[in-house]
């Protein structure tokens, strides 16, 4: 019984240190329709569904690692291998925050044809500042072919798609 008591102790320090479950993440979806330009490509008006995945919660002064993922709603054409393209997205900090900040390493998963084209795997390293709500809102993407041609589109709305509470 005593060696039971003091693991429930020694759980109850480390979870009191924070040491016990990791910080968990927020992740929103907006869609947004954009003008697009491009060089060697199709451009217009487009529709995208972004997913923006940051921590719920931070401290003021750490940096939080921020995700996104990108969707075009309208089915892609041609079949693409995992990793043909390569892209970024723009996010602007409100709240408690200001600025933009870019996304990198955007690429492509298997893309069968006719089905709907994905990028995934946006990163982008933010510190926050001081205490209090901060938003992230999409304002931009831009993919890269192998080719070199370029797809852009941004402009209109930027929908805050997460937000993280700073303490």
């Amino acid at each position: 019984m005593k060696t039971v008591r003091r693991i429930g102790t020694i759980l109850a320090a480390v979870a009191g240190l924070g040491l016990v479950a990791p910080v968990a993440a927020e992740a929103g979806t907006v869609s947004v329709t954009w003008g697009c330009g491009t060089f060697g490509g199709p451009s217009g008006i487009k529709t995208f569904e972004i997913t923006v995945t940051a921590p719920a919660t931070a401290t003021a002064g750490q940096t939080v690692t921020v995700h996104i993922d990108v969707l075009h709603v309208t089915p892609w054409g041609p079949a693409a291998a995992a990793g043909t393209y390569t892209g970024r997205a723009g996010l602007d900090l409100g709240g408690a925050a200001s600025g933009h900040v870019q996304a990198y390493n955007l690429t492509n998963p298997e893309i069968a044809a006719g089905a709907p084209f994905r990028m995934t795997g946006g990163t982008v390293q933010v510190t926050l500042p001081t205490a209090g709500q901060v938003t992230f809102a999409t304002t931009g993407y831009v993919q890269f072919a192998p080719s070199g041609m370029w797809f852009s589109c941004g402009g209109g709305a930027a929908p805050v798609a997460a937000t993280t509470q700073v303490s």
